[in-house]
C-alpha cells in the first residue's frame, strides 16, 4: 500500500474525481474505479466512492494505491533559474520546453525531478507527493516565465487557496497572428474537446467558466505582441481563448491555426524562417504577484522575456512594420 497526496489546482477544478486521478498516477481509470470502490480513497479527510464527484480547487486527495506496478520520481540535476527562495517557497523562471511535472507522455526530466535534486535534503518537500510536490499551478511545456513551488504541505494548501479564490494576479505576454488595435475581454466557458482529447475548447461537454482580458503593446503588419491576463486558471486557457478569437498564439503545436504555409508565404524571408523553425508557443508568464502565507507580505516578480520571444519581436521591429 502506498500513500499518495494530491492538492486539487484551479484548472482542475470541476474535474470528475476519478480522472483527476487517472491523470494524476497514470493509472488506468478501472485501477482508480476499483480503489474507489475499496475505500481507498478520501477527499478532505472523508472517504468518498463516488467515482463522478467534481473536485474543486484547494481541495486536498488521499489516495491509498495498492498496486505492484508504481511510479516513482528519481531525483536528477537540472538548471533552476530561482528568482526568489526563503523557508517556505521557490520562486523560479520557467525555460521554455520544460515540462513542470511527470505526466502521461514525459515522466522524466521535469522540472520536478530537478526541484527534488536542489531540495533532497528537504523532508518536507520530498514526502509532500510521489508526483507533483510542492506544484501549486503549472504552465505548460512551451510556455516560459515565472512559477512558485511550495516547499510544505502548508504552504500549498494556502497559495493554492489563493488560487481558487483570485487573490494571484498574473499577467502574460504573447505574439499572436493578426491585427489586435484594442483591448478587450474574452469569456468563453471551456472544456475537454469532444473529439481531441488532448485539447480544450468552447464546445466541450462539460465547460467551466473562463475569463481572460488582453491589450495591446506592439501592433505590426501581421502579428500583434499582446499583454494578457487570466482572470481564472482553466487548463490552456489563454492558448484556447485567443485561438478561437481568430489570433492563435505564434509556434502555439496545438491550437497555432495562423502558420499554414501559404500564410507563412506572403510573410519577409527572415519572419518565414524563424516561423518554419520553432514549435515553441510564444506566450510568456511576466509577472506573477501573491500574498506570502507566512509574512503576508504581498510579493510581485517578473521574468525576463527568453531570447526567441525576444528575437522575433526584434525580427517583426525590422521587417513587419505598420
Amino acid at each position: 500500500m502506498k500513500r499518495l497526496d494530491f492538492v486539487v489546482l484551479q484548472e482542475d477544478a470541476g474535474e470528475r474525481l476519478d480522472l483527476f486521478l487517472v491523470k494524476s498516477t497514470q493509472e488506468s481509470r478501472v485501477v482508480i474505479q476499483e480503489h474507489l470502490k475499496a475505500l481507498r480513497v478520501t477527499l478532505n479527510q472523508k472517504t468518498i466512492t463516488k467515482a463522478s464527484t467534481r473536485v474543486r480547487a484547494g481541495d486536498q486527495l488521499v489516495l491509498q494505491l495498492e498496486q505492484a506496478k508504481t511510479y516513482s520520481l528519481v531525483p536528477r540535476s537540472g538548471v533552476l533559474d530561482i528568482l526568489f527562495e526563503d523557508s517556505d517557497l521557490i520562486v523560479l523562471n520557467k525555460a521554455q520546453g520544460v515540462v513542470v511535472h511527470p505526466a502521461v507522455g514525459h515522466r522524466e526530466d521535469t522540472l520536478v525531478h530537478h526541484l527534488l535534486f536542489y531540495l533532497q535534503a528537504s523532508n518536507e518537500f520530498t514526502q509532500m507527493s510521489d508526483l507533483r510536490p510542492g506544484i501549486v499551478h503549472r504552465l505548460d511545456k512551451g510556455t516560459s516565465g515565472v512559477l512558485m513551488v511550495a516547499k510544505n504541505r502548508t504552504i500549498q494548501e494556502a497559495l493554492s487557496l489563493q488560487f481558487k479564490n483570485r487573490e494571484v494576479s498574473k499577467t502574460y505576454e504573447a505574439v499572436v497572428w493578426g491585427q489586435i488595435r484594442a483591448q478587450g475581454t474574452l469569456k468563453n466557458a471551456i472544456g475537454r474537446d469532444r473529439i481531441h482529447r488532448q485539447k480544450m475548447s468552447s464546445k466541450g461537454n462539460v465547460r467551466r467558466s473562463a475569463e481572460t482580458s488582453f491589450s495591446p503593446l506592439e501592433v505590426f503588419d501581421h502579428f500583434t505582441h499582446l499583454q494578457v491576463r487570466p482572470l481564472t486558471g482553466r487548463t490552456h486557457q489563454i492558448r484556447v481563448h485567443l485561438s478561437e478569437y481568430g489570433h492563435a498564439i505564434v509556434g502555439d503545436p496545438l491550437y497555432g491555426k495562423g502558420a499554414t504555409p501559404k500564410r507563412i508565404q506572403t510573410l519577409s524571408p527572415e519572419i518565414s524562417e524563424y516561423l518554419r523553425g520553432t514549435d515553441m508557443t510564444l506566450l510568456h508568464a511576466a509577472c506573477l504577484e501573491f500574498t506570502h502565507p507566512k509574512t503576508q507580505e504581498r510579493h510581485k516578480f517578473s521574468a525576463p522575456r527568453p531570447a526567441s520571444f525576444e528575437h522575433l519581436l526584434k525580427l517583426l521591429r525590422k521587417a513587419d512594420p505598420l
